[in-house]
């Protein structure tokens, strides 16, 4: 006498469907409202829904009938031009031989049943001869003339006219404006946040001459920008030469089309000033691998000065400069738009992937585009050389953007207001995230030097000629004395055309190779600062649905999966 427990039912949660004509389609399923006339108990293994009849004290010998109902949404209609009832009645998946099967199916309105169709027997087989059917109005009953071995199905396809099934998407707009009302009011949050902590008090612009008594290039570099950045900090490279402490040499390398230009610069005397980042500045110009030398070309500056340079960037970007620059922003503050940005993300993105795409790796869908398309932003719109930016702009592109584009953009078009939701949601992340660049706000300190760095770099851009010879009459060393700054500020080159009529002397740290001119000497000074900002930022790579026609096949369908004893 056959003896078991109970039986288990597995039902499909994810459904390749596969036509007669060729044409395949996947969808996503729930299950709900699950019953049984015995205990039971409910576990998801891998894409199917199990439902586990019986008790593991009681041990069932001889006949038993199990009766198990539960609502199956295959989800949407993947057809554009017509409706399809496609379903595994008995799936293939059964471990046993099924006998007398009968079904009777009620459709929610009147159908063609010329489109109604059969098929039984092993997974691809549309033998529909074992299948005896009959229509009364809406409703479809049948039975199995024969058995169903183990491994083979019943399916029953029926081509409806398109909108025959109406979806209820009430849930999913009620969802989706309720993400946006959200989106909307974070939106304001942030802009109170942003008018009370992060909004500037109008600059007042003045009219200079000079850049502020006090500080080198890249230290005006930092109360401009807020930041202080590469170019600003090898702007010392000329302000060290104007203090008499380097000389810049113009010389030729060989490269592999003739003859490039190159520099060299030598060391005329040691640091004997205050301020710690001069000094850490020329030290690492002349140390290569703990050896100290008195002179250095570009080729010695690559992976050797990016040390130095990272300790000077710590050093002007520490908290303590910061906090003259701009008033200190409450925590919780970053805190709540932070929080705001994240909560913002995950509402436009799990619902839609969990209902339609791999639910089970919802957390790899979520974490690749979270963390690539941020990396993706902050080389595209922040400060970074070009070779730096352009690897990480496709870095970031392709950690976030291939899982994005395999799992989160198919799930949002399943549904227009999910994508539209989605789209929001994005735009909201972006302001939120301006708001949280634009603070914190200036203190009266920062708010005054940036508005005579404005006039500076002003009058560094519109200067005239007959004020310009003014002032070089005044002080002869003023052009190469601005010159540190107006690299700092992003003017060099519109400074150096400024002078092209200007009759001027060569600097005394300056050697070129020929007779000196402002126009030549500006061609080799852009040259030299682009290549010396190249080679002291570089560092050892070590850091670094188709068509509808045609019948359904045996196993074809949605649903159906199998189940057996346990």
């Amino acid at each position: 006498m056959y003896q078991n427990i109970g039986i288990f039912r597995k039902i499909p949660l994810k459904n390749t469907v596969t036509r007669l004509n060729g044409t395949k389609s996947k969808n996503k399923a729930k299950v709900s409202d699950i019953s049984a006339n015995e205990n039971y108990t409910t576990y998801t293994e891998s894409n199917y829904k199990v439902i586990k009849l019986g008790n593991a004290n009681r041990t069932i010998t001889g006949e038993k009938t199990y009766t198990i109902k539960y609502t199956y949404d295959i989800g949407k209609d993947p057809l554009k031009d017509a409706d399809e009832l496609y379903l595994n009645l008995i799936g293939p998946e059964w471990d046993t031989s099924i006998s007398n099967v009968t079904f009777c199916i009620t459709m929610p309105k009147e159908f063609d049943a010329s489109s109604l169709g059969f098929s039984s027997g092993a997974v691809g087989s549309s033998d529909s001869s074992n299948v005896i059917y009959h229509v009364e109005g809406k409703t479809i009953r049948g039975s199995l003339n024969g058995t169903l071995n183990s491994g083979e199905a019943l399916s029953i396809r029926l081509t409806l006219p398109e909108g025959y099934f109406v979806i209820d998407t009430t849930h999913i707009y009620l969802y989706c404006s309720g993400v946006i009302l959200f989106c909307i009011v974070c939106i304001l949050v942030a802009d109170r946040i942003w008018f009370r902590y992060g909004k500037d008090a109008p600059v007042v612009e003045t009219v200079e001459f000079y850049p502020p008594e006090g500080y080198n290039s890249a230290e005006i570099g930092l109360l401009y920008d807020g930041y202080a950045s590469t170019s600003s900090i090898i702007s010392l490279l000329i302000y060290l030469a104007n203090k008499g402490y380097i000389k810049i040499e113009e010389t030729e390398k060989k490269g592999l089309f003739g003859k490039e230009k190159d520099f060299r610069i030598t060391k005329l005397k040691e640091y004997d000033g205050d301020n710690e980042n001069e000094r850490l500045f020329l030290k690492g110009l002349f140390k290569k691998s703990n050896i100290e030398k008195t002179s250095v070309t570009s080729s010695d500056l690559y992976d050797n000065f990016y040390t130095t340079l990272n300790r000077i960037t710590a050093n002007l970007n520490s908290q303590k400069n910061k906090r003259h620059i701009f008033e200190k922003l409450p925590i919780k503050m970053i805190i709540w738009l932070i929080l705001m940005v994240i909560l913002i993300f995950l509402l436009i993105t799990v619902k839609p992937v969990l209902e339609n795409a791999d639910g089970e790796s919802l957390l790899f869908w979520l974490l690749f585009p979270g963390i690539g398309f941020p990396i993706l932003f902050i080389f595209l719109f922040g400060n970074v050389a070009l070779p730096i930016k352009a690897f990480g702009l496709m870095w970031g592109a392709m950690f976030g953007g291939i899982p994005w584009a395999i799992a989160v953009l198919p799930a949002l078009t399943c549904d227009t207001m999910y994508l539209i939701t989605y789209i929001v949601g994005i735009v909201s992340i972006a302001i939120i995230t301006a708001f949280l660049m634009l603070m914190p706000k200036r203190t009266s300190f920062g708010n005054e030097m940036l508005g005579k760095l404005r006039g500076f770099k002003r009058f560094l851009e519109t200067a005239e000629k007959p004020q310009l010879e003014k002032l070089v009459e005044e002080n002869p060393e003023y052009f190469y004395n601005i010159l540190p700054y107006t690299y700092a500020l992003g003017v060099s080159t519109v400074w150096m055309k400024q002078f092209e009529t200007i009759a001027l002397q060569a600097p005394k740290w300056y050697e070129g190779m020929g007779d000196f001119n402002i126009t030549s000497f500006g061609s080799f000074m852009a040259t030299t600062m682009s290549s010396a900002q190249s080679a002291m930022s570089s560092s050892p790579s070590s850091d670094s649905g188709g068509g509808f026609s045609g019948g359904g096949s045996s196993g074809g369908g949605s649903g159906g999966g199998g189940g057996g004893s346990w």
